[in-house]
């Protein structure tokens, strides 16, 4: 007997830029409909997950063979053809151009879209060829789809938004589900390895609850398809995907939680981590959102975490210092404000602690944004700076009129990738393009592990603001570099902002250029600003951060040589505090060899990474320690 042919749907997915994971996303919609679809010797789901837009290009040109004549023979058939896609706003781009090829030769497949950034379903239905959008959690919708793809039946099924006769229609709210253990293991039906046992992802993204109980007016994470109320899988559940996932030799799991710490139960996942990495060596990494309430609790997490080689980055999602603005995201009675002890009892710790700040949320101003980075910048070894995109289903996105919020389209993309806040009510667009230009400096100069040291050390001086130096250094090497990066509009700020990356791969081909031009605008700057009397300090500390620096080529060991204590001066430094005078004076002399991975080019692309891939100083680690212990300017931080 024949077997009847069957009805195809596939379901794409796409990781974001430098994060290639399984696809757990759609791997879940497979395993829930598998399990409790009503159909499925019917349906031959196909998992589709592009590594990148090249492998969008690569399926194009291939799909013509394969999947088009499947498609056509099933329509001629009477089936129902069913495309899905988990839209993000680092895929909806590239997303739409690809539904709209399938609907031009396939007008008669069904397409429906899901994810965060198609829960404004307005913006979308009518605008662009899809059919049904899964309005907040997707697994029951998508069975019930599947199970009933005609169109009278789609109001019966909750949670979807569709056209009728040109008139969105949304079917009533579809209820959260308490009980995540309903859901299957996206790992039931995702491979994770080949048939040699080499896994096939780097990382995976692992869920271990649902829900934010923050309403940010920036973040469709607590107000949107996740909801407020939180709710998590079994630790039966967690530990065997966990086992799956390192037997298979994935080297990194990064959580999709939204508050990493704030349930009890999220203790014993970190010693579940830490038992999995000391009995097998797996994974090499554990990255998340932290809890914005950083407890006891939270703090032994992070500890254990690095004690154990599991912590990429502790991040304090402070996102902005600014009264108004603050009040404006809902966040002002947020127990993440009250960060300086925590910061510095991590830093203390050597732990890689960070904050987070956003440019450009409403109720901010580029004034309060300078000294809001000063503080920051005196009290955390690193800050992660973010500009505002608006995101579709967020409170500002709905307020947008009310808070004369002004955008453009992230360049290269249009509105489909988001939306650059340049304006509102509390800055005009001038100011809001030059708060980009800041960022893009400090992206470059402090987080891409260019002049970090020097920065800190200025940003501890009282009466200096780093925030004009910054700019002064990428206005200058704009101008340095134009003959360098002539495709690109240097004197376009969004254009610098947008090209960061390539900008900074330029100017490390050559580091005696790049920092003889920082050294002659550091010290003009503080010439001219009446602070004439740091630069010689200055230039030693911008020596050890030349040093120090990310470098193009292979890994090297060089020995150089400092007129001061550079390495009492680097764990002062360190640990957010100011050299002592003994550190710095000139008739000391000292020898350091320091060890470079090299990379810019080719493993490092642009300045996220670049305190991955700076140098580092070989010597003892007690060496550390007691410089860190006996200096006059590094006070111990007791355990909050």
């Amino acid at each position: 007997m024949t077997a009847s042919p069957t009805t195809p749907v596939l379901l794409f997915s796409m990781d974001s830029d430098q994060f290639w994971a399984a696809p757990t996303t759609t791997g879940g919609l497979k395993a829930y409909y598998q399990k409790y679809g009503s159909q499925t010797e019917k349906y031959h789901i196909d998992l589709i997950h592009f590594k990148d837009e090249s492998a969008i290009v690569r399926w194009q040109q291939s799909w013509q063979d394969h999947y088009l004549p499947a498609i056509q023979e099933a329509t001629e058939r009477g089936e129902q053809v069913i495309v899905g896609f988990s839209m993000y706003t680092w895929n909806a781009a590239e997303f739409l151009d690809l539904i709209h090829q399938i609907k031009a030769q396939c007008p008669d497949v069904l397409c429906i879209a899901g994810g965060p950034h198609v829960q404004q379903a307005e913006d979308y239905l009518g605008e662009d060829p899809i059919d049904i959008i899964i309005l907040g959690e997707g697994e029951t919708s998508f069975q019930e789809i599947l199970d009933a793809p005609q169109r009278f039946h789609w109001p019966s099924i909750n949670g979807i938004a569709y056209l009728e006769n040109g008139v969105i229609q949304k079917t009533p709210e579809r209820q959260r589900r308490k009980n995540l253990d309903e859901l299957p293991s996206p790992l039931d039906v995702v491979a994770l390895s080949d048939a040699e046992g080499k896994p096939l992802y780097d990382s995976i993204s692992y869920e271990t609850s649902r829900g934010c109980p923050f309403k940010c007016a920036f973040c469709e994470w607590g107000t949107g398809a996740i909801g407020s109320k939180m709710y998590q899988f079994s630790m039966d559940r967690v530990r065997s995907d966990w086992h799956r996932i390192v037997d298979a030799g994935i080297k990194d799991i990064w959580l999709a939680d939204s508050n990493f710490g704030a349930l009890k139960e999220d203790l014993e996942k970190a010693q579940l981590i830490c038992e999995l990495k000391e009995k097998t060596g797996l994974p090499s990494s554990f990255a998340t959102s932290w809890s914005k309430k950083h407890s006891p609790r939270v703090q032994e997490i992070v500890l254990l975490l690095h004690k154990n080689g599991l912590l990429p980055h502790y991040q304090l999602a402070l996102q902005t210092l600014t009264p108004l603005a603050l009040e404006l995201s809902n966040r002002q009675n947020m127990a993440a404000n009250k960060y300086e002890p925590i910061a510095r009892q991590m830093a203390a710790e050597g732990v890689p602690i960070a904050a987070e700040l956003i440019w450009g949320l409403p109720g901010d101003n580029l004034a309060d944004f300078e000294r809001n980075l000063d503080q920051l910048l005196r009290t955390f070894p690193n800050l992660n700076i973010f500009a505002y995109t608006l995101l579709p289903g967020t409170e500002f996105y709905e307020k947008r009129l009310e808070y004369q919020i002004e955008t453009i389209p992230v360049a290269g993309y249009g509105k489909a990738k988001g939306e650059y806040v340049v304006a509102c009510h509390t800055f005009d667009r001038n100011e809001g393009i030059e708060g980009y230009f800041l960022i893009t400096a400090h992206i470059l100069f402090a987080h891409g592990h260019l002049i970090p040291l020097t920065i800190r050390f200025l940003a501890l001086q009282n009466g200096i603001t780093t925030a004009p130096l910054l700019r002064a250094l990428l206005r200058a090497v704009c101008i340095e570099y134009q003959d360098e990066l002539t495709e690109l509009d240097l004197q376009d700020r969004m254009t610098v902002y947008e090209h960061r990356a390539r900008i900074y791969t330029c100017i490390l081909n050559d580091p005696k250029r790049l920092y003889s031009l920082i050294e002659k605008e550091v010290s003009d700057f503080l010439q001219a600003s009446t602070n004439s009397h740091f630069i010689p300090d200055t230039r030693r500390i911008l020596a050890l951060d030349h040093a120090l620096s990310p470098r193009c080529g292979s890994a090297t060991e060089i020995t150089y040589d400092f007129d001061f204590d550079a390495l009492s001066s680097k764990a002062a430094l360190d640990c957010l505090s100011l050299p002592c005078e003994e550190d710095l004076v000139p008739s000391t002399s000292q020898s350091l060899l320091i060890k470079s991975p090299g990379g810019v080019g080719s493993i490092l692309k642009d300045p996220d990474g670049g305190a991955w891939l700076r140098g580092e100083v070989l010597h003892r680690q007690v060496d550390i320690q007691t410089v860190k212990i006996l200096h006059p300017n590094v006070k111990p931080v007791q355990p909050s």
